[in-house]
């Protein structure tokens, strides 16, 4: 198949640059000009460089694909409002519409379980309401499915939309595990709630095979899949495998959640006054994570388009371990 991945210079991007390829697939990655292509050294792609954004930049870059794997986005919980939109909203219309036009079979949507509004959820599926309404990320992801819905209607482009895990995790995870692993190093990480809140995980490989199960199945058509790996652990048990593997000692800092969400909405409000450059230590988006259950069913994949992940986890934490003390010994900076 010939396969457009945009936001493919980045972890999860790249990840399913190297799977596709892997399994004989011609890949075209969308790249953001200035944006790090790191990424993608090695892998058997062919570059193209765009803008989500500038529609006018887009033609090429469908140009005779057959699937696009949409991931381009703003994928943080720290921003303008107006970022968010532009990017994730209304990019994801103006990737689909060019996408349709250009005679793409089916359009695959990265979207996210941020859509739903944090609070102790146990087996959340597919059919749970997209209530989030104090982030902008998970606004404007929830606005992406609405446009994408909209332009596949119109146009009788098909389309999927998946929303990982939680807490994907794996090589060239700049964004969440590098500092994670950092700071464990550093003595630096802090629990909430003494880290007893469960959490579902997803290993980027299994994450990536099951994008590719769900753009190219037939009986994926215009549905909506959760993937993940069908475990949920406390942040505690993640912490403590990831402590192990690194050789460090477990995190003793501990806040209550009042605290921390105290804590973090004043940041927030210093970081608006001022306004201060870069983003918060801590956020309110951030607490809710650590703080509530956040379980999350795959069922439906696997019952439907039979999704098995292959890596089990301890593997995946060892594996990312491994890429995480290379890229610190080479020097990357993030």
């Amino acid at each position: 198949m010939k396969t457009l991945v945009t936001g493919a210079n980045g972890f999860i991007g790249s990840n399913l640059c190297e799977k596709l390829a892997a399994a004989g697939h011609q890949v075209r990655a969308l790249i953001l000009r200035g944006t790090p292509e790191w990424y993608l050294d090695n892998l058997p792609v062919e570059k193209i460089y765009a803008d989500v954004t500038r529609p006018e930049t887009l033609p090429p870059a469908v140009q005779g694909i057959d699937y696009v794997f949409h991931l381009a986005a703003i994928a943080k919980d720290w921003g303008p409002w107006d970022s968010f939109i532009k990017v994730n909203s209304l990019g994801t219309e103006n990737m689909a519409r060019a996408a349709a036009k250009a005679g793409v079979k089916r359009f695959l949507l990265t979207s996210s379980v941020a859509v739903h509004h944090y609070r102790d959820i146990e087996n959340g599926d597919e059919n749970l309401a997209r209530d989030c309404k104090k982030f902008a990320y998970g606004q404007s992801k929830i606005l992406a499915e609405d446009k994408l819905k909209a332009v596949a209607q119109e146009t009788g482009m098909e389309y999927v939309i998946v929303r990982p895990a939680v807490f994907p995790f794996g090589p060239k995870d700049t964004t969440s595990f590098f500092k994670m692993a950092d700071a464990i190093e550093k003595n630096g990480f802090g629990f909430v709630n003494s880290g007893k809140s469960r959490i579902t995980l997803g290993y980027v490989e299994n994450l990536a095979e099951g994008m590719m199960l769900a753009a190219f199945h037939p009986a994926a058509k215009n549905e909506l899949f959760i993937i993940d790996d069908g475990i949920a652990l406390t942040w505690k048990q993640i912490v403590e495998l990831i402590a192990t593997e690194l050789g460090a000692k477990m995190p003793l800092l501990n806040l209550p959640r009042p605290m921390a969400w105290t804590a973090a909405a004043l940041m927030e409000g210093l970081w608006k006054l001022l306004p201060l450059p870069g983003e918060p230590l801590l956020t309110r988006y951030r607490i809710n994570v650590a703080s509530f259950n956040l379980v999350f069913s795959s069922r439906k994949i696997r019952d439907k388009l039979g999704f098995a992940p292959r890596v089990p986890l301890e593997q995946g934490i060892k594996k990312t371990v491994e890429w995480y003390k290379k890229a610190k010994a080479s020097g990357l900076k993030v």
